[in-house]
């Protein structure tokens, strides 16, 4: 309700008359736009005067401008301008001199103005048009510290080749092998470390004993106290008869889904004194190997894998039920350094190591006597009967020296650490037993899943190495049994022949 409404209600609720009020009218002065008022003469700014750019007059007209700056401080202006010969009549200080009579400081002044003038006007000219001031006070200069040598710059788009290596063995190459002491046979006269890169038999020829390859057609290239075992081994690797045990034939034809014609031929005649689960364990332990050298060649796996699944398996079986003999992998142990062999320019050759020794212990060589010969030795070498000081070769000879290379690898390179080994065992049982020694060593090479059997003879003058038998392979089951049975061969030699030798030449003098 409006205001209208409103009073028309309370006109009519106290009798009035019932007219419309009176339209409102607004006056017409209220209707119009007001106008605007002129500004006060007062409030009024004339516009600036336009800005006219104009070029830095001529050094000339400059001059002619700073003429009217006031004088600089005369004190700093004497010091500069005064004559040096009156600088040097007298050591005195420039504020002993600032003391003269006012007469004389006003001709000074009064001689200076003009050169004051010109020098600030230089001054000013040097700030705008920066120069070489030669007027300008010297300054003492900062020595500034000298920075660093920088270091060369590491390119990250570039590598170091790598160091490809044949095997494991390799890899752990003793540094102390190389750092022979002055008093040793072997030590170079000109350097610690010298040694020649031994990677070839033929470099085997000019070592301190040299080293003669051979290859064995008969018995008659076999030296006499080996050679009934060549011929055990060799007869194996022919016709591998009897290499299976009598009672477990039935595994092996199921093995071999009947395709073995002439089973009973590989099988033994007679029981060899195992019981049924033992035979069926050794069975099963073939047969892993057999698979497992499979798998070995078929994924082209290195040798570290082919030393876990199948070579130290193999040794693993063959010392069982053999408490005298243990296995061992040596692929870390050390060469020591006084028997690392040398060759005729005194330089060292390479102190490389085997993969796996097989040691003979009590009864067969009781420790009493190998800890009584030791103390009798030389005093470098009084810890270890071995050509290493690994703590399972101290006290126990090394029968038999496996090493082991990957199908990727020349065998040549595995004949030359066999060869070193040997000669490093060959210059430790001269200071035990005798020189040359006497006794024939049998090594094996593997190279991939075949087995090889060499012989290293100590003589006078040279050391040969002798390349025996081909025993066989893992990759079948045959050959399994043929290789078990050849450990098992050479294990007999060592507790009939080796064993006695060995005992008499260690017991103590």
């Amino acid at each position: 309700m409006n205001s209208a409404d409103e009073w028309l209600s309370d006109v009519c609720a106290f009798g009035g008359d019932s007219e419309p009020p009176p339209t409102p009218t607004i006056p017409a002065d209220y209707l119009q736009k007001p106008r605007r008022q002129p500004l006060p003469d007062a409030y009024i700014v004339s516009s600036p005067p336009p800005f006219k750019h104009e070029p830095l007059s001529p050094l000339k007209r400059r001059r002619a401008v700073l003429l009217d700056i006031d004088l600089p401080n005369q004190k700093r202006l004497r010091s500069f301008k005064a004559p040096a010969r009156a600088m040097s009549q007298s050591s005195r200080s420039p504020t002993r001199s600032s003391r003269r009579p006012r007469t004389a400081r006003k001709e000074l002044v009064s001689m200076a103005e003009p050169l004051a003038v010109e020098n600030m006007v230089a001054a000013a000219e040097h700030t705008l048009f920066p120069t070489q001031d030669l007027n300008a006070t010297p300054r003492p200069t900062r020595s500034k510290r000298a920075a660093p040598p920088s270091l060369p710059a590491l390119n990250l788009y570039t590598r170091p080749a790598p160091v490809l290596t044949s095997s494991v063995s390799d890899n752990h190459v003793n540094e102390d092998t190389c750092d022979i002491e002055p008093g040793s046979t072997y030590g170079s006269t000109t350097s610690k470390r010298s040694r020649s890169p031994t990677l070839r038999m033929v470099d085997l020829r000019i070592a301190s004993k040299p080293v003669v390859s051979k290859s064995a057609t008969s018995s008659v290239d076999i030296p006499q106290d080996v050679r009934k075992l060549y011929k055990a081994i060799q007869g194996l690797a022919r016709r591998a008869r009897g290499v299976i045990p009598l009672g477990i034939e039935a595994e092996v034809e199921k093995d071999t889904h009947g395709d073995l014609d002439d089973l009973d031929y590989y099988v033994y005649e007679t029981p060899n004194g195992k019981t049924h689960e033992q035979m069926k364990d050794e069975f099963k332990a073939m047969r892993g190997i057999r698979n497992e050298t499979l798998i070995c060649k078929t994924k082209h796996l290195h040798e570290p894998s082919w030393n876990e699944l199948v070579h130290s398996q193999m040794l693993k079986q063959a010392v069982l039920g053999r408490p005298s003999f243990s296995y061992h992998n040596i692929t870390t142990a050390r060469v020591i350094k006084g028997l690392v062999p040398g060759n005729e320019y005194s330089e060292l050759l390479k102190g490389k190591m085997i993969d796996f020794a097989v040691t003979l212990g009590p009864p067969f060589v009781p420790t009493a006597y190998a800890t009584n010969r030791l103390a009798a030795s030389l005093p470098k070498l009084q810890r270890t009967i071995s050509p290493s000081d690994y703590s399972p070769l101290c006290y126990e000879p090394v029968v038999l020296r496996i090493e082991t290379k990957s199908p990727d690898v020349d065998s040549e390179n595995g004949e030359v650490q066999l060869c070193l080994w040997a000669m490093a065992n060959f210059n430790r049982l001269p200071q035990l037993i005798q020189d040359p020694v006497a006794m024939t060593m049998p090594l094996l090479l593997v190279t991939d899943a075949r087995w090889k059997l060499y012989f290293a003879r100590d003589l006078v003058n040279e050391i040969h190495l002798i390349d025996a038998v081909d025993i066989g392979t893992t990759a079948d089951i045959i050959g399994c049994y043929t290789i078990l049975e050849a450990l098992n061969v050479i294990f007999n030699w060592v507790e009939e022949t080796f064993a006695p030798w060995f005992l008499d030449g260690l017991k103590p003098e």
